[in-house]
């Protein structure tokens, strides 16, 4: 497993030190497909996983602070090649991995594919938003993200730089989306929920622990009355931070401080180029 060619790293060791561990193992990863390897680099610096002869690679979609236009962070989205050079859905593998312990291998695979790719593409202190499956909140007893925190501390990638992102399912299931998030959060990881109005957001609320809350901004502008309720949502926020998605056209009217925008408007998913000397962000952590 990949997990166990990672050592868990020592927090109180120099930013320089876990530099020099984040390049030697980004330049140890084979550049060919090698048995029993689930990781190899790419010529062009990029990092993709194997799961069963499938090709698991990564896409960043923008997160955009409109007060600035900064980007303020980026959500990964899996590519998946299977064979014959076939391009698979993420549902349709996940689908196929049905048993709980198979289902957990991939989904780490794939974060680790995705912290990676963040890692040698990323030369700022933006954040790094990770879907997590609807079925690892049940699958997984206890201590969500303990296994991930391992790998991202033998990478030298500040915890508090990802923010794990539950799906819209899950918010009608507010005892458990409320432990998982509290177990990530334990782990030092940021977390965000989807909800499908500001209702939704105003009876969890006080229920559960999040930091960001997404909602589907390109819904959301059919009402007549949408800049309202997103200022009443943002009034509901608390200390979390609301992020309008799906936004397929800019939005020009005055928005209400604080919110973050995505959607095709700000930013397709796409690869980022890798950078020269990856290591030098991996051990920042965010100023904001």
């Amino acid at each position: 497993m990949f997990i166990d060619t990672l050592k868990e790293s020592d927090v109180t060791q120099p930013v320089s030190v876990l530099a020099e561990r984040t390049r030697l193992f980004l330049n140890s990863l084979p550049l060919e497909r090698q048995g029993g390897k689930q990781l190899r680099r790419l010529p062009d610096g990029g990092v993709v996983g194997d799961w069963f002869g499938c090709e698991l690679s990564s896409v960043f979609q923008p997160i955009v602070d409109p007060a600035d236009g900064s980007t303020f962070g980026y959500e990964a989205f899996l590519r998946i090649l299977g064979s014959g050079e076939r391009s698979l859905s993420p549902w349709t593998l996940f689908s196929a991995n049905a048993e709980d312990e198979r289902l957990v291998a991939l989904d780490r695979v794939a974060r680790t594919v995705h912290a990676l790719n963040f890692i040698t593409s990323v030369s700022d202190d933006s954040l790094l938003f990770l879907n997590v499956h609807g079925r690892l909140l049940a699958a997984v007893s206890n201590d969500h993200g303990g296994a991930f925190r391992k790998v991202i501390d033998a990478l030298g990638l500040p915890p508090e730089r990802i923010v794990i992102e539950t799906p819209l399912a899950a918010s009608s299931q507010p005892d458990l989306l409320a432990f998982v998030l509290r177990n990530y959060r334990s782990n030092g990881f940021q977390v965000a929920i989807n909800v499908d109005s500001p209702a939704q957001w105003q009876s969890l609320s006080s229920r559960v622990p999040a930091q960001f809350v997404k909602i589907d901004g390109n819904e959301l502008m059919t009402a007549s009355d949408w800049v309202e309720r997103l200022r009443w949502l943002s009034s509901l926020r608390g200390e979390a931070r609301v992020i309008a998605t799906r936004l397929e056209q800019k939005v020009a009217e005055a928005l209400p401080p604080g919110l973050l925008l995505q959607g095709f408007a700000y930013g397709q998913p796409s690869q980022r180029a890798a950078l020269a000397q990856p290591e030098r962000y991996a051990t920042r952590r965010p100023s904001r």
